[in-house]
This record gives structure tokens, C-alpha cells and sequence, in this order.
């Protein structure tokens, strides 16, 4: 489930990365922790799994920012 996540997290980062300022990041990782932990919850996930799952999907979004930021860069 976390490698599905972080790949759709990369994606989005770089939605989020080509259209807003970085400060858009705040709620989206707090939207996807939200989310991660109501479904980890209703699977019957462990609280590590949760965790590292809320970790690499909060990085994942950072890095797809990132690069988003450099393709506008680029595309300018």
C-alpha cells in the first residue's frame, strides 16, 4: 500500500509543484496524514506501519514538488 501511495503522492507533488506556492504543501500533507491514518485504522494496520506509511507519503510530496518546481522552471 505505501509504495501506491508514495508513487500517487509524487504525481500529485508535482500537480501541486507546476500550479502553487510551497505553502500548499502544509494542507495537502496534512489531508493525506488524515487520510492515511483513517484508512490504517479501518484495515487494522499496526501504529508502525501507519507511521512509516504518513512518513513516505509526506516525502514523497515534498519530492514531487520539487521536481514540479523545476519542470516550471524549465517549461518558462
Amino acid at each position: 500500500m505505501a509504495l501506491a501511495l508514495a508513487i500517487i503522492s509524487v504525481f500529485v507533488g508535482i500537480a501541486l509543484g507546476l500550479r502553487f506556492k510551497v505553502l500548499v504543501l502544509v494542507p495537502a500533507i496534512a489531508s493525506a496524514i488524515i487520510f492515511i491514518v483513517i484508512t490504517g485504522l479501518a484495515r487494522g494496520d499496526g501504529f508502525g506501519s501507519i507511521v512509516l506509511a504518513t512518513v513516505i507519503v509526506g516525502v514523497a510530496l515534498q519530492l514531487g514538488y520539487l521536481i514540479g518546481i523545476v519542470l516550471a522552471k524549465r517549461i518558462q
